[in-house]
């Protein structure tokens, strides 16, 4: 909890009160490995912030599943998409580990922003990182060779490889798993 307090302070320049503000707003849930936060066809209505565990947001097409985001530990979760909308989610999001999060509904978060100034800064910010990471994945995956979309995927979060099945590393990344498995030996060579 303090490792999440600390997160929210530095990254949305926070000061202990709000920290305290804003988490009282969210409910605190506990999902089981396999378990669903939100189903495509309905309308996203909530954001979870992870304390710990794992989530996959999968973009769900006919009997097609592309691996959209990873969440984990300090990270928001959510169709945003459908959440800003209000049109139903194209995306599934589930559990890969046991994962404790914190909750808030749409209408919380919108009594907490009418009441709070310090909100207006979290939501500029958010959207201002969900921006950014936004255009760092789309041109990556334009511009950079799989091996390139590894490394930078595995410097960010070194325990995501062995945390994330090959499959949806590779799903996530836009290439086969074969692919995965073809650089995690070319990276051993190189580094032995």
């Amino acid at each position: 909890m303090n490792n999440l307090k600390t997160h929210l302070a530095a990254n949305w320049k926070l000061t202990e009160e709000e920290v305290s503000i804003f988490l009282s707003a969210f409910d605190l849930i506990t999902l089981e490995k396999g378990e669903t936060f939100s189903l495509p066809g309905t309308v996203c209505n909530q954001i979870g912030l992870i304390q710990s565990g794992l989530m996959k947001c999968v973009l769900v097409e006919s009997e097609k599943e592309v691996i959209f985001e990873f969440a984990y530990e300090n990270s928001f979760i959510a169709d945003y998409y459908s959440f800003l909308t209000g049109t139903p989610s194209t995306k599934l999001i589930s559990c890969l580990e046991p994962t404790t999060a914190y909750v808030i509904t749409r209408q919380k978060l919108t009594e907490l922003s009418s009441k709070y100034a310090f909100m207006e800064r979290m939501s500029m910010i958010t959207n201002e990182q969900l921006f950014v990471r936004m255009h760092e994945k789309l041109t990556s995956l334009l511009l950079d060779s799989a091996m390139t979309r590894y490394q930078k995927l595995i410097m960010a979060r070194q325990d995501l490889a062995q945390r994330i099945p090959q499959y949806l590393l590779a799903s996530y990344l836009n290439v086969k798993p074969e692919t995965i498995s073809r650089i995690r030996k070319r990276l051993v060579k190189v580094l032995s």
